[in-house]
């Protein structure tokens, strides 16, 4: 892949014509995620992290496996563990990875006011180019899933960013590199 794949389709805030607005997508790439194979073991949160050079923060557990309540500015990629007392008295674990879902129309993206403050490329990847932001805020309140979260120190709105820098050179997302089960698939 080259940076061919990072042609911008859709613009925030944006009143003319976009570059590449009407260009069909070759493909899409899109992350798919097998609960099933899941072990709760967070090298993707880690490896998301160490890959964009986010700061580590306190972590807060509350009675979970979870490392935090939810997704934060700094931490873009969240096991959320689901707990369920079976019939016979056993518990059965879910895992569900909570993270940016790179919505094919993304309500962060059309909430935003700001000119080119968030893009959605060809390949269907949504990104904030951090720049252009304003925060406002008003992509939080976009975001139907709660995923885009402001810094308050900036005053900038961060999530995950499907590593735009990875698959533009043809490689996975860090997440997906790093899961020793093979849970998490991109293509």
């Amino acid at each position: 892949m080259s940076q061919e794949i990072l042609r911008i389709q859709k613009i925030s805030g944006h009143a003319g014509s976009v570059p590449g607005e009407d260009t069909q997508r070759q493909y899409t790439v899109c992350k798919l995620i097998d609960t099933t194979t899941c072990i709760g073991c967070k090298a993707c949160e880690v490896a998301c992290m160490e890959w964009n050079d986010l700061p580590f923060g306190e972590t807060v557990f509350g009675n979970t496996y979870q490392t935090m309540p939810e997704t934060r500015w700094n931490y873009w990629n969240l096991i959320l563990f689901n707990e369920h007392e079976r019939e016979d008295g056993t518990l059965m674990w879910l895992m569900r990875k909570n993270q940016c879902m790179h919505c094919a129309e993304p309500g962060c993206l059309a909430a935003c006011p700001a000119d080119g403050a968030i893009v959605q490329y060809t390949n269907g990847i949504v990104d904030f180019q951090q720049a252009n932001c304003i925060g406002c805020g008003y992509c939080i309140t976009g975001c139907p899933f709660d995923i885009p979260k402001m810094n308050p120190k900036t005053n900038r709105v961060f999530k995950c960013t499907l590593c735009t820098d990875r698959v533009s050179e043809g490689l996975e997302p860090a997440c997906i590199k790093s899961c020793p089960t093979g849970c998490l698939h991109f293509g």
